[in-house]
């Protein structure tokens, strides 16, 4: 069956919400640029919501491949419907478009300047040894072991990204770096094992509660989300995605003794890559209770992340917590924002949810609209219910006090 024949929108509506979408964001952007200007300072992005953005003129050359990827998803659109969304078929398109997508920019700034790149007086150096990246925090341990045995004494001196993230940030692309060398490579590593596994966790989550041609076709749509498509590639953001996908897969559909070993192993090594996965405790505990009438499954998994972090203070010296203080000292030096700053607080808070809607789009927020009205206490329903309550929450604290929510809170589209 056509996946379209239900006309979810007609040429009209595409075009009207596209125009209200678009006409809302602008008269947002202008009105907040000039409260931030005439009435009220606060950090206020010029191209509100999205932090960091810059516009360019596009080369003959960057048109050609725009243009050759606006024919290759026509054609594998196609392909893929007589396919019925074939999950090796929509991996190979994801990666394609992602890919495709980020050659707009060329090598050198589309595959490593998101890894090596660095600035120097105003100059773009793509591949540097030297640099605010993870990369470049990578490049300069001589011995993992001992790398992790004196964290929270190397934490402070980390660059910009290293400081407000556990160990195995850095560690991830210290051994993508001694397996590729590369930083091109590494990039495309990144955007495969994220896309493989987040493609994978959605299609188990959706095939759930739906037909398997559904699933099929849903992960392909996540896929294409502009978040995606943008930060797949070479974002460690990406793998913490995957990772999150699968753990709440593992822990709410998975069967048996070994699932939970797998939700528990995934998790300890997400606490590993960041701090802000404290976002699927609430998520995964109130399911329990709500879903499973019991506490004993969220229990097992979180002692476990619990335990797996004693060993690592036992055997290495390295202590998650003295980490995380350091990080939120970082992002918040003089304490809650609210109190510190309350106006930037406020107009941040309404920052973070805008960009996640910006990347989100007209027609899913209408498609997600329609649904609610439909909603009924259904597991898929329950997580999507908790893992929003639970990031409006960390909203609410302080957590990123600037935008780029987009990046940094992926997980939440899946």
């Amino acid at each position: 069956m056509n996946i379209l024949a239900s006309k979810l929108f007609s040429w009209r509506q595409i075009l009207l919400y596209a125009a209200v979408f678009v006409g809302t964001i602008i008269v947002l952007q202008r009105t907040l640029r000039k409260v931030c200007s005439d009435l009220v300072a606060f950090d206020c992005p010029y191209y509100w919501p999205v932090s960091v953005f810059q516009f360019r003129m596009p080369t003959l050359r960057d048109i050609a491949v725009a243009a050759a990827v606006t024919l290759l998803f026509y054609i594998a659109f196609r392909i893929l419907e007589s396919l019925k969304y074939s999950l090796p078929a929509v991996f190979l398109t994801g990666v394609l478009l992602i890919s495709g997508l980020t050659f707009i920019h060329g090598i050198e700034v589309g595959f490593y300047t998101p890894i090596s790149g660095n600035a120097v007086s105003g100059e773009l150096i793509a591949n540097s040894t030297e640099g605010q990246e993870y990369y470049h925090d990578a490049l300069k341990i001589a011995d993992p072991v001992d790398f992790m045995r004196r964290y929270n004494e190397i934490q402070p001196t980390l660059s910009m990204h290293g400081h407000t993230h556990p160990p195995g940030a850095t560690l991830v692309f210290w051994v993508l770096e001694k397996l590729l060398g590369d930083p091109a490579l590494m990039s495309i590593a990144i955007m495969l094992i994220s896309c493989s596994l987040t493609m994978y966790f959605v299609y188990r989550l959706i095939a759930t509660e739906f037909k398997d041609e559904t699933a099929k076709y849903m992960s392909f749509l996540v896929l294409i989300l502009p978040v995606v498509q943008i930060y797949y590639l070479a974002s460690l953001d990406a793998l913490i995605t995957a990772l999150l996908t699968g753990i709440i897969y593992l822990f709410a559909f998975g069967k048996g003794h070994r699932s939970a070993v797998g939700a528990s192993l995934m998790l300890s090594l997400s606490f590993l890559l960041t701090f802000v996965n404290l976002f699927i405790l609430p998520v995964i505990v109130c399911y329990d209770v709500l879903v499973n009438k019991s506490l004993r499954r969220s229990t097992i998994v979180i002692g476990v992340v619990v335990v797996f972090h004693l060993v690592l203070y036992f055997a290495f010296g390295y202590n998650a917590y003295q980490s995380f203080r350091t990080a939120s000292l970082y992002e918040n030096p003089h304490g809650f924002m609210g109190f510190v700053d309350p106006v930037n607080y406020g107009f941040t808070r309404l920052e973070d949810v805008a960009e996640l809607v910006f990347f989100f789009g007209p027609f899913l927020l209408i498609l997600m609209y329609r649904g609610l009205k439909k909603i009924e206490f259904k597991p898929l329903n329950v997580l999507t219910g908790l893992a929003v309550l639970t990031l409006l929450a960390m909203f609410v604290t302080g957590a990123w006090r600037t935008g780029e929510t987009a990046r940094a809170c992926a997980f939440i589209y899946p």
